[in-house]
């Protein structure tokens, strides 16, 4: 592998006895607590970067040195293993190693002249860690979300469980603050949420979901949409059918006038038609070209009697308008 960064940063607190089984990386996204917390870090192949990592190492095992000394420049590097890391395995959101310490290295751990465990690993400029080189004892955490290391609860500040559970250096306290404000602030709305659904039990949030999908709209308030599109057609004939006769009226009453030649036939039933308003206006002010009792139909056929009964089209009209049929049927026949 090429244009690999090492890192080498210390994680977790460890407790007085030598634990069998560490904590050695985070899996997924993280970051480092120290000057390089800018550096955005992620395991996102956990069971490859184990099988990887431990088929690099020298006998299968991979070492936990005293400081990272191991990986000095030459001639400043001291060889010295505190314990071997035999396995890795991932349990939730951790990769954890099994160790055999050596005799040093327990007594330094249980002398407390160490107290913290540093992974080294290697990871590529985006940030994805690719190989675990090992580990070392240290005294400067650089990675403070992961767990004091098989240490027990009551062994550990509670503000330290605290910001390992959330993932935050512990000694950022507006940080810690911040995050467990927001996480009460989010169940207490959840828990409104709930309540509001009416539901109970370990599994709301598929009970909400379900709820959601079977609601029903409410016949009484709400009609299918091709329903209400038919009507919206229907209704725009009759305004269109409405218009078309409004119109129409206003020809013949022109062409009764007199004000409405043959030549201006074509040109006026546009007018009309488009608006109706400014045909009536240029009504009102034409001057009689056609002397009364002289009218010519222009090519139009006479007009037909009206029949005596309302057409299925004229009956939805006559509804629309909120007139009764007969009502309708004399003001038609009298336009006539």
């Amino acid at each position: 592998m090429t244009n690999l960064i090492r890192n080498m940063c210390a994680l977790a607190a460890l407790s007085a006895e030598p634990p069998a089984e560490i904590e050695l990386l985070p899996v997924g996204a993280f970051r480092l607590g120290d000057s390089r917390s800018r550096l955005s870090l992620v395991t996102d192949d956990a069971a490859g970067l184990i099988a990887r990592s431990l088929a690099s190492a020298a006998g299968g095992v991979l070492p936990i040195d005293f400081d990272h000394r191991s990986f000095a420049k030459q001639g400043e590097q001291d060889s010295r293993a505190a314990g071997w890391i035999t396995a890795l395995r991932v349990e939730g959101d951790r990769i954890m190693a099994s160790v055999e310490w050596t005799a040093e290295g327990a007594a330094a751990i249980q002398g407390r002249s160490y107290r913290f465990l540093s992974p080294v690993f290697k990871n590529t400029p985006d940030g994805r860690v690719v190989l675990i080189e090992g580990a070392g004892l240290v005294n400067a955490p650089a990675l403070p979300q992961l767990r004091q290391l098989a240490s027990k609860e009551h062994d550990m500040d509670p503000i330290e469980q605290i910001a390992g559970v959330l993932g935050i250096a512990a000694d950022k306290p507006e940080d810690i603050v911040a995050r467990v404000t927001a996480l009460a602030t989010a169940e207490t709305q959840l828990a409104s949420i709930v309540a509001a659904a009416g539901v109970t039990g370990d599994d709301v949030a598929t009970q909400i979901c379900g709820k959601l999908t079977a609601s029903q709209p409410d016949p009484a308030r709400f009609v299918p949409l091709s329903a209400f599109t038919e009507v919206q057609t229907q209704l725009a004939s009759l305004q269109s059918d409405m218009a078309s006769r409004k119109a129409e009226a206003a020809l013949e009453r022109a062409r009764d006038a007199g004000k409405l030649t043959p030549g201006m036939e074509e040109w006026a039933t546009q007018l009309a038609s488009k608006d109706l308003a400014q045909f009536e206006a240029w009504e009102a002010a034409a001057p009689v070209v056609v002397a009364l009792g002289q009218r010519q139909l222009a090519g139009r056929t006479p007009p037909v009697a009206k029949p005596e009964k309302l057409t299925p089209i004229e009956r939805q009209m006559a509804s629309a308008l909120g007139v009764s049929e007969e009502a309708f049927l004399a003001t038609r026949n009298q336009e006539a």
